[in-house]
């Protein structure tokens, strides 16, 4: 029975491969990127979108792995909150009720007061997102998760954990394509809201490229916080014409969450860098 189950939503939700968004996939050469790496478990895909579609990859065999997206997922909840109005604008700020979301002992003071779109983007405020549940109908949710083609497109209506525990799950492959699709506007994203977002994620600008990203982590063991943790660093850069450069995924298992938390924005701008599409 459990196994037709599976079967049901593995064609209901089929993976996407690297063939359907990639014209051509070169490795990248770990090698000399060993010692950065060290003990840690890499997998990453960029495709530059300027050059028809190429793409780079590290660890091609996990590439259609799914993991939860963790915080990740606030570009595509971000998109949805503007797009049903459940956001009216990205620094209308909302009072943080302490009794409905208790902090914990790993939230960083930024989160222990008011928040906008913007500042819990930014901030990665976790109660603010759970915050917007309520706020979008699920069909909402059950509408761009869909036209998103965003991993297994699971949630559970009403629940504000199922970006993070492990419901909702995405792959690398799966990450990228999305972002392909916000950025050659074949989503149905509103050009005005892709503007708002963009506000509140720009990261960098240097040299005439900006970067927009997102990272995104959680235990491995949901019970040890101090043990195993397995993180992301998903973005795209833009020319200064606004015009997309590359779109990317980088995912990582590591020992602990200090082993990650600077590792994949560090290494993620290292490989573009190397690649020509980033300036360091």
């Amino acid at each position: 029975m459990y196994l037709r189950f599976g079967l049901f939503f593995s064609l209901l939700f089929p993976l996407i491969a690297c063939a359907d968004i990639c014209s051509q996939i070169d490795k990248v050469d770990t090698a000399r990127y060993s010692a950065e790496i060290g003990s840690r478990t890499v997998t990453f895909l960029a495709i530059d979108l300027k050059n028809n579609h190429k793409c780079w990859a590290i660890s091609k065999q996990r590439l259609n792995e799914r993991h939860s997206p963790y915080s990740t997922f606030k570009i595509p909840h971000s998109l949805i909150a503007l797009e049903s109005g459940a956001v009216t604008a990205i620094d209308k700020t909302v009072e943080w009720n302490s009794s409905q979301y208790p902090s914990k002992p790993y939230w960083p003071d930024t989160w222990k007061q008011p928040q906008s779109l913007a500042s819990a983007f930014q901030r990665s405020a976790v109660w603010f997102y759970q915050d917007l549940v309520p706020r979008i109908d699920p069909k909402e949710y059950k509408k761009w998760l869909g036209r998103f083609e965003y991993g297994n497109q699971k949630f559970t209506p009403g629940s504000n954990q199922f970006w993070l525990n492990n419901e909702l799950k995405i792959s690398p492959v799966e990450q990228v394509n999305f972002l392909v699709c916000l950025l050659e506007t074949r989503c149905g994203i509103s050009e005005k809201n892709v503007s708002a977002f963009e506000k509140i994620s720009l990261v960098e600008r240097k040299d005439g490229l900006f970067l927009y990203a997102k990272t995104g982590a959680g235990p491995i063991d949901p019970d040890n916080m101090d043990g195993a943790f397995e993180g992301w660093y998903v973005g795209y850069i833009k020319d200064e014409n606004a015009d997309p450069v590359i779109a990317f995924a980088l995912y990582v298992k590591a020992e602990n969450f200090s082993s990650l938390r600077d590792f994949r924005k560090i290494l993620s701008l290292k490989l573009m860098n190397d690649l020509g599409y980033w300036r360091e």
